[in-house]
């Protein structure tokens, strides 16, 4: 396994076609995968970009400590990837079998974001930020879509 500053673990109903998801929709490389029997208990998944590198964990659900996201119900966490281009992260992700939540737009100038859901339940959003991009520019736009009620 990589280091990273952050190894997220997911649990998915169907390990090994995740896994396979990952790969074709996020470019995602698969560094291991640990079974016992049939079942995926550990692997380790890394993305890499031009914001560095990330790892995280595909594993099957065990309940009750850990659970699957049922498919269209909210889920507890999302993942965010930051992405030179935004529609093609999109395009790639939908081509795979992703639904769309939001397709690709402006947030506002410099700042273009889109979200998928995954088959596994996962959400999960591709956004492009320009350098020039403040926080200050985040929290105009969030009070600007707060005031909207979106």
């Amino acid at each position: 396994m990589k280091n990273s500053a952050l190894h997220p673990n997911i649990s998915v109903d169907d390990a090994r076609a995740a896994i396979d998801f990952y790969e074709a929709a996020l470019g995602a490389e698969t560094l291991d995968v640990i079974t016992a029997g049939d079942a995926v208990i550990h692997s380790d998944l890394v993305l890499r970009s031009a914001a560095g590198e990330s790892t995280f964990t595909v594993a099957a659900a065990f309940p009750p400590d850990s659970v699957a996201p049922e498919f269209g119900a909210p889920t507890h966490a999302s993942f965010t990837i930051p992405v030179e281009d935004t529609d093609a992260a999109y395009a790639r992700a939908m081509a795979a079998g992703a639904s769309s939540l939001t397709e690709p737009a402006d947030w506002f100038e410099g700042f273009r974001q889109a979200a998928v859901r995954c088959p596994f339940g996962h959400r999960w959003y591709f956004v492009t930020v320009a350098d020039s991009v403040t926080p200050e520019d985040v929290q105009k736009a969030s009070d600007a879509w707060v005031a909207a009620g979106d």
